[in-house]
């Protein structure tokens, strides 16, 4: 830990003038709230997991701090008149093997992501591409089945990072292969269970970032431990900050709070589980939670209740007068139910997860509200890594998420709702598949008129509110907290908190 390394300074003998390497080299320690996973470049395994792979990786686009697209590998694009060709042109940048990424990279890295055996979380959204042209080292042509309004935002992910071709080639089927990108920090080491260990790449194609030596993410998965870490100054940047936690941490004069609102935290049903297969049943559900006992019990009274869609206003489909189609109503609940077969209730089993607190006491806040509508839940605490693999196999009856749109278009609706061949994803809930909602979506993604999307997107949201494979409980606030000595980093605004780490490439200690 970095306070011992602290101590052996102070108390060592040996000369200022031999110490001096040590106490130049610029070191950020970052307090993840879990190890993650997995580092698989595709794979959305969760914010620590996203967090690591934003600092070793790029891709054509990206997210930046203002929320915008962002050029990344590639330094322009255009885009047919048709909409069907997008033509990109790469800038010179380097992977961590010295190699150049060129168009072929490109084209190796997509060709991978949509093969046969891909475990891209994307795969879905980016099975759009139809081929992929190399025009020139520095060029490359992705050619699209149809017209994809959001497809640059779906490139903008960190799981649509390029990777070099020849990685690909040797470690394509090993997702814990050590990860090679062309982002502003190189992969030293992961030590299981401690920390994973980040260098700065020298080659990154921004002058002057990143703005640090090293970057050890460590994992601190215990809520006081993070919180204490981030007081002491053990570490300089924690996530996840506890609710609980904030107005003293507030008070600190060392540190600082980066809050954005823009997560959600919702239920997902697995609609092959017999009563939730039934839409008035998913009613019931929403009908019988008191959204204020959850903010209190789970979030220490910080979040706003959530009664609708998880709509930002003014965004395409948020419409003010189904801000409150749901209220807490459990006479309506117990009436859903009735007509649903279940005058009694039922038993069900909830997921959730005991390494996160807000996640634990959200399963416990629900269960209590729903017991008073019969319906018995059976709490599933795994740890977090247990939890993921449950829920990307579908292996529960209903479930606790905290989560936010992955893209500032629309389509994120996309992940939540969308059916097909592929039915069991990280954000959608298991099975559900409606023709009329695929139709829309489908429709929202090639119609290029700003006014008739808005239209299209207003429709879905009533057809999804009616069919409720989701009970949305509340906005909350993500929060980061940061030494003083840390400037550079930002969380970004809305749904894009949790890409935040991103913006470490811009990270300076004082």
């Amino acid at each position: 830990m970095r306070t011992s390394f602290k101590t052996i300074l102070l108390a060592a003998t040996f000369s200022l003038t031999a110490l001096a390497p040590a106490w130049a080299a610029k070191t950020l320690y970052f307090g993840l709230s879990v190890e993650p996973s997995t580092l698989e470049a595709s794979v959305q395994a969760g914010t620590a997991a996203r967090t690591v792979r934003l600092a070793i990786h790029r891709g054509l686009l990206n997210y930046g701090v203002d929320g915008k697209l962002s050029s990344e590998l590639a330094q322009s694009y255009s885009v047919s008149p048709d909409g069907k060709e997008y033509t990109f042109i790469l800038r010179k940048a380097s992977f961590h093997d010295g190699e150049p990424v060129t168009a072929e990279d490109v084209k190796a890295t997509f060709a991978w992501l949509l093969g046969p055996n891909s475990r891209a979380t994307y795969k879905g959204e980016l099975g759009v591409i139809d081929s992929i042209e190399v025009v020139d080292p520095q060029t490359v042509r992705f050619h699209l089945k149809n017209v994809f309004v959001p497809f640059p935002h779906y490139l903008a992910l960190a799981e649509s990072a390029i990777l070099p071709k020849a990685w690909l080639e040797k470690n394509g089927t090993n997702p814990n292969a050590a990860p090679v990108g062309a982002g502003p920090f190189q992969f030293v080491t992961w030590s299981r269970g401690r920390e994973i260990v980040l260098k700065k790449f020298p080659g990154y194609y921004k002058a002057g970032k990143p703005g640090v030596d090293e970057l050890h993410f460590q994992f601190t998965t215990d809520d006081d431990t993070r919180v204490n870490a981030i007081r002491t100054g053990d570490v300089d940047i924690i996530e996840y900050v506890p609710w609980k936690d904030l107005p003293a941490l507030k008070k600190d004069k060392n540190i600082r709070i980066e809050s954005t609102s823009g997560p959600f935290m919702m239920l997902q049903f697995n609609t092959h589980f017999e009563p939730f297969s039934k839409p008035e049943v998913r009613q019931a559900v929403s009908y019988a939670i008191n959204r204020a006992v959850v903010i209190d019990t789970a979030f220490n009274g910080a979040g706003t209740p959530l009664y609708g869609l998880p709509f930002v206003k003014g965004a395409p489909g948020y419409n003010p007068a189904l801000e409150n189609y749901f209220s807490y109503n459990p006479a309506k609940a117990k009436e859903l139910l009735a007509k649903a077969g279940y005058p009694n209730g039922f038993k069900a089993r909830l997921l959730a997860t005991a390494q996160y607190g807000y996640h634990m006491n959200t399963a416990i806040a629900v269960k209590s509200e729903l017991a008073k509508v019969g319906i018995d839940a059976d709490l599933d605490l795994p740890d977090w890594a247990g939890r993921m693999a449950k829920n990307n196999a579908g292996n529960y009856d209903f479930v606790v998420a905290g989560t936010a749109g992955d893209i500032t278009d629309p389509d994120w609706l996309s992940n939540f709702y969308y059916g097909g061949k592929q039915l069991v994803r990280m954000n959608n809930s298991p099975y559900f598949d409606d023709p009329e909602i695929n139709r829309l979506l489908d429709a929202g993604r090639v119609t290029l008129d700003e006014t008739a999307r808005a239209k299209i997107y207003d429709e879905f949201a009533k057809r999804a509110l009616e069919l409720s494979p989701f009970a949305y409980i509340m906005w909350r606030d993500q929060s980061y907290a940061v030494r003083s000595n840390v400037s550079g980093f930002t969380n970004l605004p809305g749904f894009l908190s949790f890409q935040s780490g991103y913006s470490l490439e811009n990270v300076t200690l004082k």
